[in-house]
C-alpha cells in the first residue's frame, strides 16, 4: 500500500530521501543510479516517475500554492498564503527563480504586486542572475500598468547595472519585442534615453540627438556579451528598420564592424528583412556575400558531474573559471567560463537540462588553447589543481599541460612550443 504524503510536502525533503535511498541501493549494487532511487520514492507514495511525484509537489506544497496564485493573479490566496507563512516572501519563482515580485511583473499580476509591496518587498530588489528589478521585467513584457505600479513604488526608472548592460528601456526595446507604449511612458516620466533603445524605437530624433552629444557612441557604445557585442547598427538590422540604418550610416557608422561571433551587420539580414537595408549597406561598402553566410558561432562542450556545486567550486576556485549561470532548484545545470572558452557542466536531477547519461561521460577530453601555459601552471600549482602533466613541448608544436577535473575529465591546456619536442609522451592514465 502506497504511503501518504504530508499535507505539505516538501520536494527538499523527498530529494534528501531519494539521496538516502540510493546509499542502500548502493550498497548492494554499486552502479545503482539517482534516478532509479527517485523511481523507489516516487513508487513509496503511490506515483509512477519521480517527474509526476515532483509536479504533485509542486501542486500542492506552499511553495508550489504560492507560485500558482500569483500565475493566475489570485491576490487573495497569495495574501493568506503569505500570512500563514511570511518568510515565503523571499521564495523564488519560476524558470529562472527570481523573486515573487519579478515573478509577479513578469506574468503582469498588478494586483499580486500590490500584495507584495504591501508587505514590505523591496520594489528595488535584483534579481541573482541578470541584477535585474522588477520593473526590467515588466518592461520587458510590455505590462504598463505593472511598470507604473512599480514606479508609484520607488522602482529606479533607470535601473542602471543589469547583466545585459541597457537598463529598464533596454529591457522594454531591445529584446525580441519592442514595448513601443511602455518606452514611451518611461521617456515620458525621465528615463534616459540611450542608443540602443533609441534605434529599436525607430527614433530618430534621439539618435541624433545622443550622437551629437556623443559622436564616439557609434564606434564605442556595444551591447553586453549576452547580444554578442552588437553595435546599434546590427539591431538597427535585426529590428528590420532601415531608416535606422539610412540614419546610422548617414551619421557614421561602420558597415564593416564585426560582434564578437565575427558577424558584421549585413550578416543579420535573414530572408524577411527589408531589401531595403541590404542595399544600403552594400552601398556602404559591405560584401554582398556577408548577406548569405551562415557562420557557425561555437561550439560548447557539456559535461557530466556529480555533483554540480562540487564541479563548479573546482572550475572557479582552482581552475580559474567565471560561474556564467546556473539552472534549477537545486542546481542541476551550471555554465562557467574564461575569456572565450565556455563548458557546460551537467549533473544528475530532474529537470529539463539534467543529466540522462548520455552527454559528456566522465573522462571527457578538452582541448584548451592560451596565451602562456606556464604562467597559468605557476598559477593552478598555487590553486592546488589537479595537474596530471606539467607544460611539456610535443611533437605537434604545441606546449601542453594536462589538468584534470573532479570528474576525470581532462584540459589539454596548451599554447605555442617553445622548442623542439621534449621526447615525452602524453599523459593518458586514468
Amino acid at each position: 500500500m502506497a504511503k501518504a504524503l504530508p499535507p505539505h510536502p516538501n520536494i527538499d525533503w523527498l530529494r534528501k530521501a531519494a539521496k538516502d535511498r540510493l546509499t542502500e541501493l548502493r550498497a548492494r549494487r554499486l552502479a545503482a543510479k539517482l534516478h532509479e532511487a527517485q523511481r523507489a520514492i516516487a513508487n513509496d507514495y503511490g506515483f509512477n516517475t519521480w517527474r509526476a511525484l515532483k509536479t504533485h509537489v509542486d501542486t500542492v506544497s506552499i511553495d508550489g500554492r504560492i507560485t500558482a496564485a500569483i500565475t493566475q493573479g489570485n491576490a487573495h490566496e497569495l495574501a493568506e498564503l503569505l500570512t500563514a507563512h511570511p518568510h515565503k516572501l523571499q521564495l523564488t519563482a519560476g524558470q529562472w527563480q527570481v523573486p515573487l515580485l519579478h515573478f509577479a511583473a513578469a506574468h503582469g499580476q498588478r494586483a499580486c504586486v500590490d500584495v507584495l509591496l504591501d508587505r514590505g518587498f523591496d520594489v528595488n530588489t535584483r534579481d541573482r542572475l541578470d541584477n535585474a528589478t522588477a520593473l526590467h521585467w515588466a518592461a520587458q513584457d510590455g505590462h504598463l500598468d505593472v511598470v507604473r505600479r512599480l514606479l508609484a513604488a520607488g522602482a529606479d526608472i533607470d535601473g542602471e547595472g543589469d547583466a545585459h548592460e541597457i537598463g529598464v528601456i533596454g529591457w522594454a526595446t531591445c529584446f525580441r519585442d519592442v514595448r513601443d507604449e511602455v518606452a514611451e511612458f518611461l521617456l515620458e516620466h525621465g528615463a534616459k534615453p540611450t542608443l540602443f533603445s533609441a534605434v529599436a524605437l525607430g527614433r530618430g530624433d534621439l539618435v541624433r540627438q545622443l550622437v551629437a552629444a556623443d559622436p564616439t557612441l557609434l564606434a564605442s557604445r556595444k551591447m553586453s556579451r549576452f547580444e554578442h557585442y552588437r553595435t546599434p547598427l546590427h539591431l538597427a538590422v535585426l529590428k528590420n528598420r532601415p531608416d535606422m540604418v539610412e540614419l546610422l550610416l548617414e551619421l557614421g557608422a561602420d558597415p564593416h564592424v564585426k560582434d564578437s561571433r565575427g558577424n558584421t551587420s549585413l550578416n543579420e539580414a535573414s530572408l524577411t528583412t527589408d531589401r531595403a537595408i541590404a542595399d544600403l549597406l552594400v552601398n556602404a561598402g559591405a560584401d554582398p556575400r556577408e548577406a548569405t553566410v551562415n557562420r557557425f558561432q561555437s561550439a560548447t562542450p557539456i559535461l557530466s558531474v556529480k555533483n554540480v556545486l562540487a564541479a563548479l567550486d573546482y572550475y572557479v576556485e582552482k581552475l580559474g573559471f567565471e560561474k556564467r549561470w546556473d539552472w534549477g532548484n537545486p542546481i542541476t545545470f551550471a555554465c562557467v567560463g574564461r575569456d572565450e572558452v565556455t563548458i557546460f557542466l551537467c549533473g544528475p536531477g530532474d529537470g529539463p537540462k539534467a543529466n540522462k547519461g548520455g552527454q559528456g561521460k566522465a573522462g571527457m577530453w578538452l582541448s584548451i588553447f592560451v596565451q602562456d601555459v606556464d604562467a597559468l601552471y605557476e598559477d593552478y600549482k598555487r590553486r592546488g589543481a589537479i595537474i596530471r602533466q606539467k607544460p611539456t613541448n610535443f611533437p605537434w608544436g604545441v606546449r601542453e599541460m594536462n589538468v584534470q577535473d573532479l570528474d576525470g575529465h581532462r584540459l589539454r591546456m596548451g599554447s605555442d612550443a617553445t622548442g623542439p619536442s621534449d621526447g615525452i609522451e602524453l599523459c593518458t592514465d586514468p
